[in-house]
């Protein structure tokens, strides 16, 4: 496999700076391995950060994010940033994390606390020779995905979706033994929290193309993802996933209609609670997808519109994956209240809350949502002007008096 590793000059200066021997490790050295394109450069040597930080005084490196239990930080120069790991040896004895840290000198000992013989191949920067200890290279070379040693998998479960997911980035197999030892270990994914899942789920879909992230998902099914995150299935049928342009949209679909909850709002509420989204995107997710199943339910186009206006369109790109009749009947519609300027919206009314409060200091503020709701239906009807005299007149007059 030909040398293609090539690293930048600054790094070469890093490395004339320790001294000593100073490795390029992981991601970057298997992706150029395989010719492929790779920024993030990972690097370890036997040094601890505080002979590191001693070695690089005076110079334009420095050390940002320093853990020194682990021996880990990042490496800054300018706008470059390298991720720098202490050659270590690891103890684990319950969990994920390990219990004890032990630092060590050669890369025969810090190998065996890496996951992958691909992702277990060393390039040292300042002899430019590549050290593959566990025939990583012979691994890339065979297309398959082979754990560093028989404990590798006993305590971590984010190393199984890992697994998992290179297999289908790079199309390799997993090798026999691997494989059964994720298998047996597969009670700790349900120790990941649902934000790292997520992650991975993400990298899945942006680093394979439609087969390999469909191979992703099936094994999702074999290692019982699902279930141990706490979903009542033992497997999904996926079929939106392959179809939508945002994959997460087309697996939340499979996902509900695997499940089939009374309520989709509340159960993709629940799903994705704890899994790294801000109130805004989540809101949106639970609109679209809310509005995509409403539209399948052929709700009535006034009162599915006040409700999805805003995201029809990402709401019609996934429709039109289901059912073309709905996604073209409903976007007649959007497109009539575009050029005939309707109002669709309480945002658009000439009141708001306020004018509620000022006018109606009687009216129970829980009210207020219903009453905007119910003037704006009189609006879009051409029952009422919008304009803020009408609307406080037509309140007055037709409503007010019922509270």
């Amino acid at each position: 496999m030909e040398n293609n590793i090539k690293p930048s000059q600054n790094m070469k200066d890093l490395a004339k700076l320790l001294g000593g021997d100073l490795f390029i490790v992981g991601g970057f050295l298997r992706n150029r391995l395989l010719g492929r394109k790779s920024e993030d450069e990972d690097l370890c040597s036997p040094l601890t950060l505080d002979e590191l930080e001693k070695k690089l005084e005076n110079s334009e490196f420095f050390l940002k994010s320093k853990n020194k239990n682990f021996g880990t930080c990042k490496i800054i120069s300018g706008t470059k940033s390298y991720d720098y790991a202490t050659f270590r040896r690891e103890t684990y004895k319950k969990g994920h994390c390990p219990e004890e840290v032990e630092f060590v000198k050669t890369i025969k000992e810090d190998v065996l606390r890496r996951d992958f013989t691909i992702n277990s191949i060393y390039y040292n920067i300042k002899t430019q020779e590549i050290i593959d200890p566990l025939d990583g290279i012979i691994d890339l070379e065979r297309k398959k995905i082979r754990a560093v040693c028989n404990s590798t998998l006993n305590n971590d479960g984010l190393r199984i979706l890992r697994m998992i997911r290179l297999a289908c980035e790079y199309g390799f197999s997993i090798d026999k033994a691997t494989y059964q030892s994720a298998l047996n270990n597969s009670h700790l994914i349900a120790d990941i929290s649902k934000n790292k899942i997520i992650e991975e789920i993400k990298k899945l879909f942006n680093n394979t193309d439609k087969k390999g992230t469909l191979k992703g998902l099936k094994l999702y099914n074999k290692f019982g993802v699902w279930q141990k995150v706490g979903l009542n299935i033992k497997k999904i049928k996926f079929k939106m996933v392959g179809k939508c342009e945002d994959k997460i949209y087309g697996l939340a679909i499979d996902i509900v209609d695997s499940v089939k909850p009374a309520s989709v709002s509340y159960f993709l509420t629940h799903l994705f609670e704890d899994a790294g989204l801000t109130k805004k995107p989540l809101s949106q997710l639970i609109n679209v997808l809310s509005g995509y199943y409403d539209a399948l339910n052929h709700t009535k186009n006034k009162a599915y519109f006040f409700k999805y206006f805003e995201n029809f369109p990402q709401i019609r790109s996934i429709l039109n994956k289901k059912s073309k009749y709905l996604a073209q009947k409903y976007n007649f519609f959007y497109k009539y209240i575009i050029s005939h300027k309707l109002v669709i919206s309480v945002n658009d009314l000439k009141i708001g809350k306020k004018d509620l409060k000022k006018n109606f200091p009687s009216l129970p503020e829980k009210m207020y949502n219903k009453v905007l709701l119910e003037v704006l239906s009189e609006v879009f009807d051409g029952k009422c002007n919008n304009t803020q005299e009408d609307l406080l007149k037509y309140i007055r007059k037709k409503h007010f008096h019922n509270f």
